[in-house]
């Protein structure tokens, strides 16, 4: 989870079948590949939310806040569309979506809605994936969204699998750097280099009871997309007419 929200399977098999609706690339190693589900605005979509509504705020004070929030962020749905959905939608037009508001709802109920949203839409990925017999149950987390226990523990239970945490979350910086030190000869295999690089560090697992209440609020998020991928695209197509005709200004009153 960086700014986008990467689920990625290593394959050794290009012939693997996931019905199209998840990218197939070629591996960095020879005659291997990798498949991958993606949210748009993973941690963007957590960064919009600070800059737009706690610009004095950190990371660190916002999650803090948001534990104190309950699983389902207190009946509070985030869909993280801010800039259209790829995986499994592939829609340019939908729009982000904060489902269930009411007057009790507070700063730290938003913020949890956002971390679980992020991870909800991830979870279609997952869900793809396990639809067509993979098992997942044990996922490497890295990224932002590897800095937080809170937001790992979610992980783990929202995907219903082992989560681990390396000790160190960087990713693709890493990911290349290992390719070109296997390159140049450093190590004899690019499996050789990882042994080198990757250290774990925490394991967090799923906890039964959270499993089962994110199950039931997952159920609901995914009803949000249908239901409003109508009015979205509405509202999309008419910015686009105003922005045409007015310059995108706001007519003064």
């Amino acid at each position: 989870i960086g700014t986008s929200g990467v689920f990625l399977s290593y394959e050794s098999d290009s012939n693997q079948n996931f019905g199209g609706k998840v990218h197939l690339f070629n591996h960095g190693q020879k005659d291997a590949y990798y498949t991958m589900g993606v949210t748009l605005a993973a941690g963007y979509s957590l960064s919009w939310f600070k800059d737009t509504f706690a610009k004095g705020e950190d990371f660190a004070t916002l999650l803090e806040e948001a534990a104190h929030s309950s699983i389902g962020a207190n009946g509070l749905l985030f869909t993280p569309f801010i800039a259209g959905e790829r995986t499994p939608y592939a829609d340019a037009k939908i729009r982000g979506t904060f489902t269930g508001i009411d007057s009790s709802h507070t700063r730290r109920d938003f913020t949890r809605a956002v971390v679980e949203g992020i991870v909800f839409s991830i979870n279609e990925s997952v869900e793809i994936f396990r639809n067509y017999g993979k098992n997942i149950d044990t996922v490497i987390s890295i990224g932002g969204g590897a800095k937080s226990d809170l937001w790992l523990q979610i992980q783990a239970d929202i995907f219903q699998a082992k989560v681990i945490k390396l000790q160190n979350e960087q990713g693709p910086g890493m990911g290349a750097a290992m390719i070109a030190a296997s390159g140049l000869g450093w190590f004899s295999s690019l499996k050789d280099c990882a042994a080198a690089f990757i250290r774990t560090g925490r394991t967090f697992e799923p906890i039964p009871k959270n499993v089962k209440r994110y199950r039931d609020f997952y159920q609901v998020y995914k009803d949000v997309y249908p239901h409003t991928v109508a009015i979205n695209h509405q509202l999309f197509d008419l910015r686009r007419v105003n922005e045409s005709r007015f310059g995108g200004k706001t007519d003064e009153i």
